[in-house]
């Protein structure tokens, strides 16, 4: 099954990257967690639905957040946006990736995120500033009055 740029082979319990070639033969928790997610695919399922399909000595919240960061972490950048946590409700694997992925730009060469873009722009007044307070600024008016009376 395919999840963005990787593919769930639940038969292996693995879970392959595509993008850079790389297998992961993956825990019983974050399996049982992935192959929930997959069967009910568009679904939010609960904490506790995930937690039931634990393993019993594995069956902990922190457990779970543990291994949807996992699932997540190998699946990559932007896959790892199909795994949603929803507040205090639980997960859901998306389809597909939306269309609002929080970037500014468009085509594959000119995306950023939002962060990055606020970044930019305050590196770019901080070294405005800097320009401004090493070099004074020079007075235009008296002389261009004084070629003015000139002419």
């Amino acid at each position: 099954m395919q999840i963005g740029s990787c593919w769930f082979d639940p038969s292996q319990s693995t879970l392959s990257n595509q993008d850079n070639d790389t297998s992961w033969r993956m825990p019983c928790a974050e399996f049982a967690v992935l192959k929930l997610l997959t069967n009910h695919r568009g679904q939010v399922l609960s904490h506790a639905e995930l937690l039931a399909a634990l393993p019993e000595e594995e069956a902990n919240m922190a457990r779970l957040v543990q291994a949807v960061d996992r699932i997540r972490f190998f699946l990559g950048t932007p896959s790892g946006k199909l795994l949603e946590s929803i507040d205090n409700q639980g997960y859901i694997l998306h389809h597909k990736l939306s269309s609002n992925l929080d970037l500014v730009g468009s085509g594959p060469t000119k995306r950023m995120t939002n962060h990055q873009y606020i970044l930019l722009i305050s590196q770019l007044l901080l070294l405005i500033l800097l320009v401004y307070s090493v070099f004074e600024p020079f007075n235009y008016l008296p002389a261009l009055r004084e070629f003015i009376r000139e002419q």
